[in-house]
């Protein structure tokens, strides 16, 4: 199997992962806590699982936010997109068949609008995901925290959803929003998140980009020379 084959498969089933057992938790309906920690778990599982073959981005949002920060070369990038939306997809499709049904819309992302206005809504997706991307910048795509970084990214996904899953659901991952949508062709307040999470990503990717300028910098592990 090819190099790049492989990495875009380990991209495929992390987020596949992500999406059934994060969106299947949130469609459960269970507490908020066992929500975040589903999401944080998968994400973080996928990083040490698929670190050293594609980095287990499982987020085209991050992605997009390492390909402007020099850390994933762009023709890379644009296959991991490809492979974490269909990823993202065929877990919306697999929670479909689990359930028989669209219980709970699948774990679809919307914004609750009796808490949070649209512009609130966006606000809070950006944001989560600029801070998400940060995070992955800093550590796993910089080899700064070493085998701690998954923990660092799952634990910084958790935050953010026990923080925004009642407000929007705490996609922060146009992935994890489209694979529920279009498995269960729901699709309100979708715009929010196809854009909202790939301005953070950029934003964050922009921010460490000129915060690191003229440092020296170290690649992004060895699965993305």
């Amino acid at each position: 199997m090819q190099p790049m084959t492989r990495k875009m498969t380990a991209e495929f089933i992390g987020t596949f992962g992500l999406i059934f057992f994060g969106g299947g938790a949130a469609a459960m309906g269970k507490p908020l806590i066992d929500v975040a920690l589903a999401n944080g778990l998968a994400i973080m599982i996928a990083a040490y699982v698929f670190g050293d073959i594609s980095g287990g981005i499982v987020n085209p949002a991050v992605t997009l936010g390492g390909a402007i920060a020099g850390k994933i070369n762009w023709q890379d990038a644009i296959l991991y997109m490809v492979s974490q939306f269909l990823g993202g997809i065929a877990g919306g499709f697999a929670l479909l068949t689990v359930f028989h049904g669209t219980m709970g819309h699948l774990g679809a992302t919307t914004i609750n609008t009796d808490a949070v206005s649209i512009p609130g809504g966006f606000m809070l997706e950006a944001v989560g995901t600029f801070f998400l991307t940060t995070t992955a910048l800093y550590t796993a795509m910089s080899d700064r925290a070493g085998n701690a970084a998954p923990l660092a990214i799952g634990f910084t996904l958790v935050m953010i959803v026990t923080f925004m899953g009642p407000l929007t659901g705490a996609s922060v991952n146009p992935a994890r929003t489209l694979g529920p949508a279009v498995a269960g062709n729901y699709y309100p307040h979708i715009w929010v998140y196809l854009i909202a999470t790939p301005l953070g990503g950029l934003v964050a990717g922009l921010l460490y980009k000129f915060m690191q300028e003229g440092k020296t910098d170290m690649r992004f592990r060895e699965a993305l020379k």
